[in-house]
């Protein structure tokens, strides 16, 4: 396992389930996850092109994922809730796209399951689609992260990501101070992602330090 810690960020290149195999149960107070929605063979649109082909994004995950990620946390937001079989659920969140019009292909909104111990009451965050750097094509900003971890996590808080993309989550938890681990089994995203999460985490040091 290739692993490298950035600030309170521990991103590691390996299978998400050989990472939580590693925890005891409830080990993380929470996890944000955005797991692949869809297998290779039922791509979508909005899904990266590479010569008239889509690309493998990975596979859908099976129950035997949901159980570890029950397992190993106290608390879930699932992005793609509305893709999985997942138990009933009493409150979500929903990122409305802004900038996004009516005849782009992309998802103009994209729901997110919040388990019962993060509230009752859905949510609204309105923002545009991605920040100015994407590496992933299903990136989402620095400030969804931000704005989940403000309304859902409370100081100490430790944070799991099983499929961290492009780093957003890295960025938004070393900004904020929260423990983050997380796993990416794409080499070129985890290579990508920890490039830019030690730019990001290297310019906030520079901040406080003017500051």
């Amino acid at each position: 396992m290739n692993k490298e810690t950035i600030g309170y960020s521990t991103l590691c290149n390996c299978d998400c389930k050989d990472l939580m195999a590693q925890y005891p149960d409830k080990h993380f107070d929470l996890a944000i996850v955005d797991p692949p929605y869809r297998d290779k063979n039922q791509p979508t649109k909005d899904m990266r092109k590479n010569g008239g082909k889509m690309d493998d994004f990975g596979k859908k995950p099976d129950n035997a994922y949901f159980q570890e990620l029950f397992r190993v946390s106290k608390n879930q937001i699932i992005w793609g809730a509305n893709n999985f079989q997942l138990y009933g659920y009493k409150g979500f969140v929903i990122w409305e796209k802004l900038s996004i019009s009516d005849t782009f292909t992309m998802s103009m909104a994209e729901l997110a399951y919040i388990s019962e111990g993060l509230g009752t009451t859905s949510k609204i965050f309105k923002y545009i689609p991605q920040d100015p750097l994407r590496i992933s094509p299903t990136q989402k900003p620095v400030a969804l992260y931000k704005w989940l971890l403000s309304k859902y996590a409370k100081p100490g808080y430790k944070i799991l990501d099983t499929h961290f993309g492009s780093g957003s989550i890295a960025v938004a938890c070393n900004e904020l101070g929260f423990e983050l681990i997380a796993s990416e089994i794409d080499v070129d995203y985890f290579e990508a992602a920890c490039k830019r999460v030690k730019e990001a985490n290297k310019q906030g040091q520079l901040f406080r330090e003017a500051v």
